[in-house]
């Protein structure tokens, strides 16, 4: 049944964009001194919910039939190895080498060696360490390995007890999301009970839902889900707060399942032709999310740089045009940029560890 699902390729290109469009907002705001346009994406973060419900649909639909199989594991890791890491060591090398030639109170190698290693093996720390001196989105890829690890174990064994233990996880999530869990929550704990976690179980949900009932009304759940995305972004502040305190798990996790499970239903029902730019996009997403705050944060300050010296400013009638100008042409090329990271590097270097393991 595992037909090629086009559709969420395209929602993983969306679910990028959304985030550089976010960062955007921060980073050149920043460096321009002045708002743009891009403000009215501040919503943006949710890509990342949209991540993780992707993520946690397309790994249970995939490897459904792979669970209880201990033979299957070995494949699974090495997937899943080679999906995040190699892109990652890339991009955190290159990081690294910058910090030689910009030593401040962030730089690397004022962090432990404990930060440094967890940073490199994306185990859980502080979110607020990893943006100041490492790769400020590695706390999300943090939660994507977790899951891997979760969904390896059922691989592994999928028993009876190992299924009790993760529907306690389950239940232990939804208590900390509603301030019920009893127990005093240190950083791993509340890693570990995190609701972000709770997304990639939506996702394996939705893919469930695939596998066992039929649904005729594909549409109606699609525009129902974007009906409950327009008003989740509605009631939304800058910050990541929502206006009625609902918890993003809520309003934009299901929403993202119903979104997922719509879409999926609908293409496996009939042939839905997809833009191969956006399908294109959706292939290059996770080096469009790596790499987008280096390309946004520098381009933007080469473009400050370049707009002092000129004096370029006081030619312009009108700045508020200018700059918003500017800030849509600094994300289309942080976004071109990441393509060409896909394509010409990403690309190889997987295939080239596919070669040299399998030869």
């Amino acid at each position: 049944m595992n037909k090629k699902l086009n559709l969420l390729q395209v929602y993983r290109g969306i679910a990028a964009i959304l985030v550089v469009l976010a960062h955007g907002n921060i980073i050149i705001s920043h460096e321009l001194q002045q708002d743009d346009l891009l403000q009215i994406f501040h919503f943006g973060w949710i890509g990342v919910d949209f991540f993780f419900v992707l993520s946690g649909f397309i790994i249970f639909y995939i490897h459904q039939s792979d669970l209880g199989k201990p033979n299957k594991l070995k494949s699974f890791i090495f997937k899943r190895f080679i999906r995040v890491y190699p892109l990652y060591w890339s991009i955190l090398s290159l990081k690294i080498l910058v910090s030689l030639f910009n030593a401040n109170k962030n730089s690397i190698f004022q962090r432990s060696p404990d930060e440094i290693i967890k940073a490199i093996f994306l185990l859980p720390q502080s979110r607020s360490i990893l943006e100041s001196t490492f790769i400020g989105v590695s706390w999300t890829l943090s939660y994507e390995v977790f899951f891997y690890c979760i969904f390896g174990l059922l691989i592994w064994k999928n028993t009876k007890i190992l299924q009790s233990i993760i529907c306690v996880w389950i239940i232990g999530i939804i208590l900390n999301l509603l301030n019920l869990l009893p127990i005093d929550k240190t950083f791993l704990l509340s890693f570990i009970f995190d609701e972000h976690n709770l997304e990639f179980v939506l996702g394996c949900l939705a893919a469930y839902t695939i596998y066992k009932y039929q649904f005729k009304f594909a549409t109606s759940l699609i525009y129902a889900s974007l009906f409950l995305l327009v008003l989740s972004i509605i009631n939304t502040k800058y910050g990541e707060f929502d206006v009625s305190g609902i918890p993003s798990l809520i309003t934009y996790g299901i929403s993202f399942t119903l979104l997922i499970i719509g879409s999926v239903y609908l293409e496996i029902s009939k042939t839905i032709n997809v833009s191969l730019i956006l399908v294109y996009l959706g292939n290059a997403s996770y080096s469009i999310y790596l790499t987008h705050g280096f390309f946004l944060s520098i381009i933007s300050k080469i473009v400050t740089k370049l707009t002092e010296k000129i004096n370029f400013l006081s030619l312009i009638p009108n700045s508020t045009i200018y700059h918003n100008f500017i800030a849509i042409i600094i994300v289309v090329i942080a976004v071109a940029m990441g393509c060409v990271i896909h394509s010409y590097f990403e690309m190889p270097l997987i295939t080239n560890i596919r070669k040299k393991v399998f030869a």
